[in-house]
């Protein structure tokens, strides 16, 4: 795209460099995916001027043919980092059936501009204790709690992309697809997709510098998928993706990888591999270095888990891949039934931190949807350890003690170390961007939290709980327009999901908006199977007078809650707002007890 020599555009607090290809915000780099920075090229140099959909294409995708929705994508990315501009209006508007347009002010310069303020340290007002519900796996009783936010789905990459002047500091970025299964039989899909976590969890702590790589819950929507490699590079911002195969029969193993420069979709290297299985993690990291030298990465020595050296043994590990499968399931049989596959495992190889370290994580998810903090939170806690007398450099189990410290110690000093740490060891680990993140939004630091979230979705920008997380930092940082936003667009990746209604319901209350509260209300009831996420719309039916609707919500979560847990922090937001005060002290009782999260 042809560019003018020298020119900065100035936009609320933003700098875009049309020449350095570089978009700032209070002087520090905003990441951006290729196509969403010349996007967003066409419609600054353009402001105030609709441009029409034709022509964006053209001038994205000059002579290819690109389907609509890959622009509609651009957008959306776009508007996930720009927010709203100071003066409240949106960044870019729709114009519908035409194309778009970019609204802010915009100043021109041909020659570099004054340093920009630095960037703002408050934060907005948080709403009251009795207008906030609580209660997702990341939330806290104290209420400046949970998490996490703004949906980037992209990264500058490596030099296939564009040439940067310092070639030095750019990362490539790489998206590990689902292994296939090529035994015939669906049953060994575990094996398949554990192969698959394993490749992505040992490169993506290979040199986290250089080399970014996407999340498993971005990825696993592409199994069995008809989209081609350019368009899932596309819709994730990689430049290049690994694909593979894996057959297992008796004590052998057969795994076949490829590693495909997605924009040109060409093949860099393919190759077979077929021995015992107790050499599968070898084979992985053959791998792994096979795609840190076509892509010119220099490993680094240091950090290295001492997991990814261990010797395999076949019964624990093969516990371990089930447990693995089922916790990806996300459900409460399926989360049960991993804490068994993962007990087994141990019981058969009690030194495997990655075990102790999964086994960690499937109590943590317990918590709050199904379980008591005070039932399974010590547990994780004894895994988490665990696996850290392992295997120190483990960042899953850090990031899994730090939310144990956050969380249910309630010691933030300890959860701050322990997050830090994941990030000196894995700074590409989403969890642990996300846990920081709630650790800072505790402390309400909303603006950093943003940031953390932000560098989270860089490298897992389709998961529905990291969303689901964002809008309660939205939520509890008062705004309340950008919460009913951001829940829009999550109910567009999966329509289904209750507590984006409930979040809807709770920022239309706060704003007034009586019939949006009680339909967002009414789809949280209709879609949730979380006594919390119930409770949760009861809370905003009653801040908008819906006495006797929010009573009979309230009761069926009540009586799910027989049966299941409930966050009692939130069923007393709701006889808050009910204004039944006793109750509502009742059950800060209870919460306080339950270290309610």
């Amino acid at each position: 795209m042809p560019l003018k020599a020298k020119h900065l555009y100035e936009f609320g607090s933003y700098r875009l460099d049309a020449v350095e290809r570089v978009l700032r915000r209070y002087g520090q780099p905003v990441i951006l995916p290729p196509k969403d920075l010349e996007t967003l090229l066409v419609l600054v140099e353009k402001a105030g001027h609709i441009v029409e959909k034709e022509e964006l294409l053209e001038k994205v995708w000059p002579g290819v043919f690109i389907e609509e929705g890959n622009l509609a994508r651009r957008i959306f990315n776009l508007r996930q980092v720009l927010g709203d501009s100071e003066d409240g209006r949106k960044y870019i508007e729709t114009i519908p059936r035409r194309g778009y347009r970019f609204v802010a002010a915009v100043k021109e310069d041909g020659e570099p501009a004054a340093a920009l303020p630095a960037a703002p340290q408050t934060s907005e007002p948080t709403p009251t204790a009795a207008a906030v519900p609580l209660g997702q796996k990341r939330s806290l009783w104290l209420w400046p709690l949970t998490l996490s936010v703004l949906a980037i789905t992209g990264i500058l990459i490596g030099r296939h992309f564009w040439p940067a002047r310092n070639s030095s500091s750019q990362r490539a970025m790489l998206a590990v697809l689902p292994f296939e299964n090529l035994s015939g039989d669906p049953r060994e899909d575990y094996f398949a997709d554990g192969l698959t976590e394993e490749m992505i969890a040992q490169l993506g702590q290979l040199q986290p510098v250089r080399l970014g790589v996407i999340a498993r819950t971005s990825i696993v929507r592409y199994k069995h998928t008809k989209e081609t490699i350019a368009q899932i590079g596309q819709e994730l911002g990689v430049g290049y993706l690994l694909e593979g195969s894996v057959r297992r029969g008796g004590d052998r193993v057969r795994v076949t990888a490829q590693l495909i420069q997605a924009g040109e979709q060409t093949h860099l290297w393919a190759e077979t591999y077929e021995r015992p299985l107790t050499d599968v993690l070898t084979i992985q990291r053959e791998i792994a270095e096979k795609i840190t030298h076509s892509l010119s990465i220099q490993l680094l020595p240091a950090a290295t888990s001492i997991s990814a050296n261990s010797q395999v043994n076949l019964e624990s590990h093969d516990k371990y891949l089930l447990g693995l499968h089922a916790l990806g399931e996300g459900t409460r049989e399926s989360e049960t039934r991993a804490i068994q596959y993962f007990q087994e495992g141990l019981a058969k190889d009690p030194n495997d931190a990655r075990i102790h370290a999964a086994l960690a994580e499937a109590y943590t998810r317990m918590n709050t949807y199904y379980s008591s903090p005070t039932e399974v939170m010590p547990r994780a806690k004894e895994a988490a350890l665990r696996a850290l007398q392992l295997d120190p450099n483990l960042a899953a189990a850090r990031v899994k003690l730090g939310d144990v410290r956050l969380l249910f110690d309630w010691d933030w000093a300890a959860a701050e170390k322990e997050y830090r740490r994941a990030l000196e060891i894995n700074p590409n680990l989403p969890e642990a961007q996300l846990g920081y993140a709630t650790y800072l939004a505790t402390l309400g630091h909303f603006d950093e939290a943003i940031s953390r979230v932000q560098q989270a979705y860089l490298f897992d920008p389709l998961a529905l709980e990291s969303r689901n997380e964002a809008l309660w930092i939205y939520y509890f940082s008062g705004r309340m327009s950008e919460t009913i936003e951001q829940a829009q667009k999550t109910t567009e990746l999966e329509p289904a999901a209750g507590l984006p209604y409930a979040m809807l319901a709770l920022a239309n209350a706060q704003m007034g908006r009586r019939p949006e509260t009680l339909r967002a209300a009414e789809n949280a009831v209709r879609f949730a199977d979380s006594p919390t996420v119930i409770s949760s719309a009861a809370a905003a039916l009653a801040h908008v007078g819906q006495n006797s609707q929010a009573r009979e919500v309230l009761g069926k979560a009540l009586a799910m809650a027989k049966e299941r847990y409930v966050c009692r922090f939130i069923v007393a937001s709701a006889y808050a707002e009910l204004r039944e005060n006793e109750k509502a002290f009742e059950s800060l009782d209870q919460a306080f007890l339950q270290r309610s999260t």
